[in-house]
């Protein structure tokens, strides 16, 4: 009777151990599942705004780690992919980069082409020395010198200022520059293209975004600048 009720506790106990131990591996195993659920996916988000259609530069990027189940599908995870890429949506800092995001590189035209809230995007046919020779790219910033002739004779001024090259079109002597304007500006540079002026482009370096006052010039400012005798 001693021995019956000594195997039936060893076997209680035994049974027991099993399902302790099935128990605590059960246990364990939905924690490392909710301890890499946790621990997420590193993705690609801005760490500054992006503006649609601005280059990507690599310090305008990070990697953040998101909960496996917020992760965005086509959501980017290496932060070259995106480096001296556009995109076609503004970006704010701290939100995921998606693939579809993507308008193509800096440096070359493109048809995804968005204007800014508020803004029209207008095309600029020019034959000017720099965007003939296919200097003026996708990305850079450029300001429009433009000469004008007036009752008093022709005058030469620095107009628009900082405008983003969103687009190159065209080839050779019948390049277009397509820019994202407000509309007052918009009007500018429709003016300065029909009224036939003589249009420069000129270029400024990426990073630089001030506007300058200058003054025209006219043939009295340059005689009387450089001392020239009429």
């Amino acid at each position: 009777m001693n021995d019956l009720r000594a195997r039936a506790l060893l076997g209680l106990g035994v049974t027991l151990a099993l399902v302790t131990g099935l128990l605590l591996y059960t246990t364990l195993n939905a924690s490392a599942e909710q301890r890499d659920l946790r621990m997420g996916q590193d993705l690609v988000v801005a760490r500054v705004a992006i503006a649609a259609n601005a280059p990507i530069a690599q310090d305008a990027l990070e990697r953040r780690s998101y909960p496996v189940e917020l992760v965005p599908t086509g959501a980017v995870t290496d932060p070259g992919v995106l480096v001296g890429q556009r995109l076609s949506v503004a970006v704010p800092a701290g939100a995921a980069i998606l693939r579809s995001f993507i308008a193509g590189p800096a440096g070359a035209s493109s048809g995804a082409v968005v204007a800014s809230p508020g803004h029209l995007v207008v095309s600029f046919p020019t034959n000017d020395p720099l965007t003939a020779a296919g200097l003026v790219q996708v990305g850079d910033r450029v300001d429009v010198l433009a000469t004008v002739t007036a009752s008093e004779g022709r005058i030469t001024q620095k107009t628009i200022q900082d405008l983003e090259v969103l687009a190159v079109t065209g080839r050779d002597q019948s390049r277009a520059l397509v820019f994202s304007v407000d509309d007052q500006t918009a009007l500018v540079l429709k003016y300065l293209r029909d009224s036939g002026a003589a249009i420069d482009i000129a270029l400024r370096a990426r990073t630089d975004t001030t506007t300058v006052r200058t003054q025209a010039v006219d043939l009295v400012y340059v005689t009387q600048t450089f001392g020239i005798k009429r």
